[in-house]
């Protein structure tokens, strides 16, 4: 992916601290920035200019909201600083924080990795040639009865 780069290496590192806090580590399940979703976030945010401007937005706010807080970058805060930090930018920043979840769980949701190790499977596309089971018109009786409930125009 070099050259369509979204963000820096500062906000990636920013950003894997942050996504290990809405999605963290439980056992066998890695966080989601230890899953490396931050490849993932930019592929989501380089298509969309709006986006982009929000994501670019919401990781400065994280940073300036750190460094007044903490004084200090905000993947070197301790989990409990990083927390109350994305609960102010949250509260300061509610569609930045809500596309950053949003997209956090659908990345995290859709990953091979994490599907094996909840043991989901993913269902197999069908046969070529596969002909799916047709209607039985005769469950429409009832509905093909009533009357129409919208006006012609």
């Amino acid at each position: 992916m070099p050259g369509k780069r979204v963000f820096t290496e500062a906000q990636r590192e920013l950003l894997t601290a942050a996504l290990n806090r809405i999605v963290r580590p439980d056992g066998a399940l890695p966080g989601a920035g230890d899953l490396g979703l931050a490849d993932f976030l930019e592929v989501v945010v380089g298509r969309d200019l709006r986006l982009r401007r929000l994501f670019h937005d919401g990781i400065a706010q994280v940073q300036i909201v750190a460094a007044r807080r903490e004084g200090m970058e905000f993947s070197q805060l301790s989990t409990a600083a990083q927390d109350a930090t994305l609960q102010e930018v949250e509260a300061s920043l509610p569609e930045f924080f809500e596309a950053l979840v949003r997209q956090t769980y659908s990345g995290y949701y859709t990953n091979p990795r994490i599907f094996h190790l909840i043991g989901y499977a993913p269902p197999s596309p069908p046969p070529t040639g596969y002909q799916p089971e047709l209607l039985d018109e005769g469950l429409l009786a009832k509905q093909q009865q009533r009357a129409p409930f919208w006006r012609q125009v």
